[in-house]
């Protein structure tokens, strides 16, 4: 999917005026400029665009910025930046002390749980406060790409995912927190491994010192990790106590049925729909507002979907439950099943014998290189 960025300038003409509130410091920069130094006193070095005193490398009033470095803006809330001590990016966000984002990001951050393989909520590396207030702090996390960039090359990429986040909401349902947010806009992918050259924060296609493309090794070669991220709405329950009943909220443009008819419902029942409800959108079906067209080759997973989104919240089956089936499920299937290509519904039909051919050699040389058809990763951010 295109950055925000990218979709404010894809209308633009090289011909055109370049509008000049893209070229210099937008507003939701400013903060950050003001606030550089400090955060390089604490390790962490944002991009040339934010030193204090930065001069555009590109001519004002010309597109050059969409081609230079220092022309890509902060096109979200969260800034990226590199650690000092080992040139980790890093993603910081800021937010109120009182948010949950705090209270659980750091739960599941402390050593107890960072160290649990099936934890799969992004680590907090550091909460820095804000000098000026008390009311703020920064989050420090490691980077995360988008789950689909680059796409999925095969049902047992696919697989992968999927398993890694019914694991991790199983986890935090265990530790008695619910998401209440889990859309696939809050989950993300540590691609570290499958990038021999950083890529950059905001032009992920780039190297991050912009000295051409960054290529990337597969998924099923370099296994990444994914993660949960965004906390905002989430909420921890007292295990002794019964756990109360909540509102659902809209997430990933969809509101549960409990939602709609505005009915408070156990929050772990909602959980469960949100993820069922993802990988309908996402791979079964597809959303085309959101740009994911749905995946051939997936339909042994809609008997346990259609369980998960049923209205009725009390006949959902918990994460323990889903998790059994997801796995029995995959027991089920054969090698090549899972190494069969992952291609997605709206493809061109001439390019299909063509790209299965290519994806046969490709398979082939995974087999000889003795890659799992589900991958496995080995390693968490640090």
């Amino acid at each position: 999917m295109a950055t925000h960025y990218e979709r404010m300038v894809a209308h633009l003409r090289p011909d055109g005026p370049a509008p000049p509130n893209l070229e210099l410091i937008l507003p939701n920069e400013t903060w950050w400029v003001e606030h550089f130094d400090y955060l390089k006193e604490h390790g962490y070095v944002m991009r040339p665009r934010y030193r204090p005193g930065w001069k555009p490398s590109y001519k004002l009033g010309t597109h050059e910025f969409l081609e230079r470095e220092d022309g890509q803006a902060l096109d979200n809330p969260i800034m990226d930046a590199i650690r000092s001590s080992d040139s980790l990016m890093v993603a910081i966000k800021r937010v109120k002390t009182s948010s949950s984002e705090v209270q659980v990001g750091t739960l599941f951050s402390n050593d107890e749980h960072a160290s649990n393989p099936s934890n799969h909520c992004i680590r907090i590396l550091e909460v820095l406060s804000v000098p000026e207030t008390a009311d703020e702090v920064l989050l420090v996390m490691p980077w995360l790409r988008e789950v689909d960039s680059p796409s999925f090359r095969t049902i047992g990429e696919i697989l992968q995912f999927t398993k890694e986040m019914i694991e991790g909401l199983q986890y935090m349902h265990k530790s008695n927190v619910a998401h209440r947010d889990c859309s696939i806009n809050n989950m993300a992918m540590d691609a570290k491994t499958m990038y021999p050259h950083q890529y950059h924060p905001r032009a992920p296609e780039r190297r991050y010192d912009w000295t051409g493309r960054v290529h990337h090794r597969s998924r099923t070669h370099r296994p990444p990790r994914y993660y949960l991220i965004d906390f905002g709405f989430s909420q921890k329950y007292d295990p002794s106590q019964p756990r109360p009943l909540e509102y659902a909220i809209k997430s990933g443009g969809y509101l549960p049925p409990e939602g709609a008819a505005v009915i408070p419902c156990d929050p772990f029942a909602t959980d469960v729909f949100l993820l069922g409800n993802m990988v309908r959108t996402s791979f079964l079906d597809g959303d085309h507002g959101l740009s994911y067209p749905g995946v051939d080759g997936l339909e042994f997973l809609r008997p346990l979907v259609n369980d998960m989104i049923v209205d009725d919240p009390s006949k959902r089956p918990t994460m323990d439950e889903v998790a059994s089936r997801f796995s029995i499920i995959t027991k089920t299937l054969s090698s090549w099943e899972l190494r069969s290509r992952a291609a997605r519904k709206n493809e061109f039909p001439l390019l299909k014998p063509f790209r299965a051919i290519h994806h046969l050699l490709w398979t082939t040389s995974m087999m000889l290189l003795l890659k799992p058809a589900i991958p496995t990763p080995t390693k968490s951010p640090s």
